[in-house]
């Protein structure tokens, strides 16, 4: 395969099919010719080899805004984004010495003891899910500039991400998360009212 330097490398075909197959089990699981259109994209993808991190940025960022430039989808632009690199995440961790379970408190081993028919897999999941919290809550500190990392909001913020999170994966219930959904939009709402109580109160 040509790599641009009159080089060619070798592409196992049985990885490409597998990562194929799984992209399209996961995400595309009911779309036609899914597996031949993924493996095409994954062959292409093979002439890519650059470990500078410039050019990789660049890469991702052009995809990004070719996708969403054909599109105008922003939010399906960042949920495909957001899927990919999840996946990503998934697949590194199966190959690395790496481990995302050191993002877990003693708390959410416990949890994952008591409440959950399978420990050992609710423990993978809520270190993988903690690990991508961290992530968006980087992501969140580095757009919003005024937002620090060591912001009180952010920091709570993450908490109840990760508390919420946790709840779901021990309990295997999505009705937790909904109800904390609920007390969430209903303590906001009445924080907005406090809020525009004081604001009148400042005008008299």
């Amino acid at each position: 395969m040509d790599i641009g330097d009159s080089r060619m490398e070798k592409v196992d075909l049985t990885n490409v099919k597998r990562l194929a197959s799984e992209i399209c089990k996961t995400y595309f699981f009911e779309q036609q010719d899914c597996e031949k259109r993924a493996e095409e994209a994954i062959l292409e993808a093979s002439n890519y080899e650059s470990d500078d991190p410039i050019k990789y940025f660049a890469t991702m960022a052009t995809l990004t805004l070719r996708f969403y430039g054909k599109t105008r989808n922003l939010l399906g632009t960042f949920e495909l984004n957001d899927n990919a690199s999840m996946f990503s995440l998934d697949i590194i961790s199966r190959f690395s010495e790496f481990s995302y379970k050191h993002f877990l408190t003693p708390l959410s081993y416990d949890m994952c003891q008591q409440l959950n028919k399978d420990p050992r897999r609710c423990i993978d999941s809520l270190g993988f899910l903690s690990f991508w919290h961290d992530i968006h809550i980087h992501t969140l500190s580095y757009r919003h500039r005024g937002v620090p990392m060591d912001d009180e909001f952010t920091y709570l913020l993450y908490f109840l991400l990760r508390n919420i999170t946790m709840q779901y994966i021990a309990s295997g219930d999505i009705k937790v998360v909904q109800d904390a959904e609920k007390i969430i939009d209903i303590y906001v709402k009445k924080l907005i009212e406090e809020l525009k109580e004081m604001m009148k109160g400042d005008k008299k």
